[in-house]
C-alpha cells in the first residue's frame, strides 16, 4: 500500500496533475470504467469541475466518498487509486464526529478504508500550503502520521526529502524531488508572486515590496484602490477585445463592511451563488463571473483562478501599524486558531489571478493603514480609465 504526498505551492497545478492521472487511467477512455477517482472537499471546485466536464463519475466529493465507504460502512470503492485534492485539509476527528457521527479523523477513515480493500490500494494526496480556511482542517499533514501509526498494515510513503522527517510512522519513505512542485502556473511566469503574499501577510512589507518590483518585471500586475467603480472600469477595458478572459469580485466571508460598498459577500447572497456558471458561462451570461454581480468567497474560489480578479478588502483583517490583526472572536467560536484562518483566507483571495489582480480597499478611515500597508507592500495605485 503506498500513499503519495507532496507539498506545492498555490497554482503549481497540483488540481490539473491529479485530474490527468484519474483520467487517464480510465479503460479505453471511458470515464465510467475508472480505476481511479480524483476527489475534493472542495465543493465548489467540484461543482466547477463536472460543470466544465459534464461528468459525474471520476469528480467527486470527498465528504460524499467517506459517507459511502468510511466510518462504519463495510463497502468498499471499485476504484483502488484514490487521488485526494488539498489532503492537508481533512477533518479532524472532533469535526467528523460532529459531521457524520464517527469519532476518526478523515485520513484514518481513509487509511482504514484501503486496508479492508481485497488486494492493494494507492492514494495520492495533493498537500498545498497555507490553504486551511475551514473548521476542522486547522490539524494539517501531521494527522496523516498519526493515522499511518494506527494502522495494521504497513504504509510506503513516496515524498519529497522536506517533509520525510513528518511520516515518523511510515513502514518505508523513499523521498523524490519532483514531488514538489514549487512553481506557480497560475501567475505565468511570476514565481515571486506566492512569496510575496507569503511575506506581505507576514508583515514584513519591505520584503513584500521587492518582490513586488520582480512581479511587475515577470508581466505580473498588482494595483490597490479605494473606487470599486474604478477597478470595474479597469478590467472591463483591459479585456473589452479578449472574450475568453475572466475577472470578478472576489472577498473574504467575513468582512462586515463590504455590502455597503456593493459587494454583497453576505451568507444568504454568496450561498446561492451557481459556481459552475459563474466561471465557465460565456462572459456575456448574466451569471458569469464577469458580470460583476455575484461574488465569491474564499471557499468559492479556493482551487479556482481567474485571469484578474478584484479582491475586495474588507475590516476583517487589518493593518495595525506593525502587524495584521483580525477581530476577536465570541466564546463560541470553534476555531482552534481563527486568526490564522483569516491570514490564509486572504492568502487563498490574493493567490487566484493569473495576470495580476486589484485590491479594493473601502474608503473608511479604519480601513486607512490597510490601504497604506498594501502600498508599502509595493502594490501600486490604480490609474484611473480615461473616458
Amino acid at each position: 500500500m503506498c500513499t503519495l504526498i507532496p507539498p506545492f505551492t498555490p497554482g503549481s497545478g497540483k488540481t490539473l496533475v491529479g485530474l490527468r492521472f484519474a483520467y487517464e487511467t480510465s479503460i479505453d477512455g471511458d470515464t465510467s470504467k475508472n480505476h481511479a477517482v480524483f476527489l475534493s472537499g472542495n465543493g465548489p471546485l467540484v461543482k466547477v469541475l463536472q460543470h466544465a466536464l459534464n461528468d459525474k463519475i471520476f469528480v467527486q466529493d470527498v465528504h460524499g466518498f467517506l459517507r459511502q465507504y468510511g466510518g462504519s460502512m463495510t463497502k468498499t470503492p471499485s476504484e483502488h487509486m484514490w487521488i485526494y485534492d488539498e489532503a492537508q485539509r481533512a477533518w479532524d476527528k472532533d469535526h467528523v464526529q460532529e459531521k457524520r457521527g464517527a469519532p476518526i479523523s478523515e485520513p484514518e477513515d481513509f487509511l482504514s478504508i484501503g486496508e479492508r480493500m481485497d488486494s492493494w490500494t494507492f492514494m495520492i494526496a495533493l498537500i498545498g500550503e497555507g490553504q486551511e480556511i475551514h473548521l476542522g482542517e486547522e490539524a494539517g499533514i501531521i494527522q496523516w502520521n498519526e493515522a499511518i501509526a494506527k494502522m495494521k498494515e504497513s504504509w510506503t510513503i513516496h515524498c519529497p526529502e522536506k517533509i520525510k522527517p513528518v511520516f515518523s510512522s511510515a513502514g518505508s519513505i523513499k523521498t523524490n524531488t519532483f514531488l514538489d512542485l514549487s512553481a506557480s502556473l497560475r501567475s505565468h511566469i511570476a514565481e515571486d508572486v506566492t512569496t510575496w503574499i507569503h511575506s506581505l501577510l507576514r508583515g514584513d512589507l519591505d520584503t513584500s515590496h521587492h518582490l513586488a518590483d520582480k512581479m511587475y518585471l515577470q508581466g505580473f500586475d498588482g494595483y490597490v484602490t479605494r473606487d470599486i467603480n474604478d477597478a470595474v472600469s479597469y478590467v472591463r477595458a483591459r479585456y473589452r477585445s479578449e472574450l475568453d478572459k475572466r475577472f470578478g469580485f472576489l472577498a473574504s466571508s467575513k468582512a462586515k463592511n463590504l455590502p455597503k460598498h456593493g459587494i454583497h459577500n453576505e451568507y444568504n447572497y454568496t450561498q446561492n451563488l451557481r459556481v459552475g456558471p459563474w466561471y465557465n458561462d460565456p462572459s456575456t451570461s448574466k451569471y458569469s463571473c464577469c458580470a460583476l454581480r455575484d461574488v465569491a468567497t474564499e471557499f468559492a474560489c479556493q482551487g479556482l483562478e481567474l485571469d484578474f480578479p478584484i479582491v475586495c478588502w474588507g475590516d476583517d483583517l487589518r493593518w495595525n501599524g506593525g502587524s495584521w490583526r483580525s477581530p476577536q472572536t465570541t466564546s463560541r467560536a470553534k476555531a482552534k486558531d481563527p486568526h490564522k484562518l483569516r491570514l490564509n483566507s486572504y492568502r487563498v483571495l490574493l493567490s487566484r489571478g493569473r495576470d495580476g489582480f486589484i485590491v479594493f480597499v473601502p474608503d473608511e478611515a479604519n480601513m486607512t493603514s490597510t490601504y497604506n500597508a498594501l502600498i508599502q507592500a509595493g502594490l501600486r495605485v490604480l490609474p484611473v480609465q480615461s473616458t
